[in-house]
Formats: structure tokens, sequence, C-alpha cells
């Protein structure tokens, strides 16, 4: 609930995302100073530039957690509201020159009939109704669009999408892709999703990019802006272990076994009372 209310209601949140929009303007326009060509920006959705806390707010007290069923209601209504920051920062790449790409896990669909894309379609219009620019079927690239099949299995992660928008698969086009923003490391590479030790690494070890367009000679490494996220994320997954109580998975850990875990993660001091 806190994590929520300090979303909705904290003057810092907004800093925040009005900080992580700033800086990727600058980023961007290094990209142009440089005369990087084809620039595109690979963005998240949801907590990066769409705000679904009332969603989440709407799941206290109700002994429930995320579930598809509420969560795609919660798409099709199109309450969805924006991130501070978020409209003006599109509209900001898109009158300069750039690409924008949205890259969600949002479903297209609430159904398994690919001729039924009501979740894209909602998305889509939510986001025009709230003011973003250059949202199309071709930018908007949700779960299950483009895929691998990996060991006979079909694999939705975020990263072929990422190299369809470099590749030329999206549009013809091969983009430079100059900035990734989310709130999940996953926005940006392919990580551990379960330990938060790899992901740690993984921050340390690229540490120059993040908020920064890395350039050099002839070459360049994207900038990587994280939006806060403190109500929801991988990070969570890797506070759990559910062998501890003979679970085959996390997602069979019950609320109390949950809690008992998170207890066990902190670092504390000894307090002497």
């Amino acid at each position: 609930m806190l994590a929520i209310n300090w979303v909705q209601q904290s003057g810092e949140y907004r800093a925040l995302a009005y900080q992580a929009f700033n800086i990727a303007k600058l980023s961007f326009d290094k990209a142009v100073e440089n005369n990087i060509s084809n620039p595109a920006v690979l963005i998240d959705l949801d907590e990066t530039l769409l705000d679904n806390t009332p969603y989440q707010a709407a799941l206290i007290g109700t002994n429930s957690g995320f579930d598809s069923k509420t969560w795609n209601q919660w798409i099709l209504a199109q309450e969805t509201r924006a991130v501070p920051g978020a409209v003006e920062f599109i509209q900001y790449i898109n009158d300069r020159g750039g690409k924008v790409f949205f890259i969600s896990n949002r479903n297209q669909s609430s159904t398994n009939d690919p001729l039924n894309n009501d979740l894209e379609i909602a998305t889509m219009n939510n986001m025009i109704d709230l003011g973003f620019t250059g949202v199309t079927e071709g930018t908007l690239l949700l779960k299950g669009e483009i895929v691998k099949e990996i060991d006979g299995k079909t694999d939705t992660s975020k990263k072929w999408r990422m190299e369809a928008v470099t590749n030329g698969l999206i549009d013809g086009k091969e983009y430079n892709a100059i900035i990734f923003i989310g709130d999940n490391l996953n926005d940006f590479s392919d990580i551990d999703k379960n330990n938060n030790q790899v992901r740690k690494e993984f921050v340390d070890n690229s540490r120059e990019q993040h908020g920064v367009l890395v350039i050099d000679d002839s070459s360049f490494k994207p900038a990587y802006i994280t939006l806060p996220n403190p109500i929801y994320g991988y990070w969570e997954n890797g506070l759990y272990n559910a062998e501890k109580f003979n679970k085959e998975s996390i997602w069979s850990l019950t609320p109390s076994e949950k809690f008992s875990q998170r207890l066990e993660s902190l670092i504390k001091w000894n307090i002497q009372i």
C-alpha cells in the first residue's frame, strides 16, 4: 500500500519520472549531434509510460495478486493514466526525427483468437486519448507478435522484438537503438529473471550506460533509462525460494510464505532497545 501511495501521491516520484525523461532527451540530442542514422527509442509501457496504480490499488484487501483476467479487464477499461513527462517525451522524439517503438508484454488479445486484437486496440486507443503520438500497429509491439521457437517451445522474450527493430524486420528499415527505457532491467536486455545477484551484476557491468549514450569513435552503446517502480517486478521473484516450502514454483507460495522470505531478505541493523 505504501509503495502505491508513494507513486500516486509523492512529489518525489514525479521528480524521478521527469528526471528520467529529461536525461533521455539529452541522450537523444547527443545521437542527433553525432549523426547517428535512423535513431530509435525502445520503450516499455506499463509503469514506464503508463501508470497502472489504480489497478494495483484495487487488489488491496482482496487477498488476490496480479491475475490475467482482472488485468485484461483493466486494459479494456482504457483508464490507464500517463506517467508524468511521458507524453511530452514521446512528442519530443517524434518532432525531432526519431522513431519510438513501444515494446510491451501486454498481450494482443484477451482470447486465443488471432483475429481478435482487443487488448492491442484498447491499448492504442487509451494511449492516443492520453496524447501519445506515433502509436500505430507498426510501432506497438506486444507479447507474441515476434517470437522464436527454441527446443520446441515458443519464446516470447522482448529481445526478439528489439532485434526486429534493428534488423529491419518491422518496416524494412534498420534502426539504431540509441535508448532503452523501462522500469525493469529486462526492458534493456534478457537477464535471469529470478536471480537478483545476476541482475545487480548486469547493472554494475553496464554502469556507464545508465542515463548516458556512450559514443566512441564510430560506435556507440545505448543509454539505459530506468523509471522507478517499487510495486512489482522481476526483482521480487529473486526474493523467493519455492523449495524451502516444498513448492514447485514461486507462484505456488502463499502470502505468508512470501512475507517470511521478504523479511529474511532484509539487511538489518541490530537495534539495542
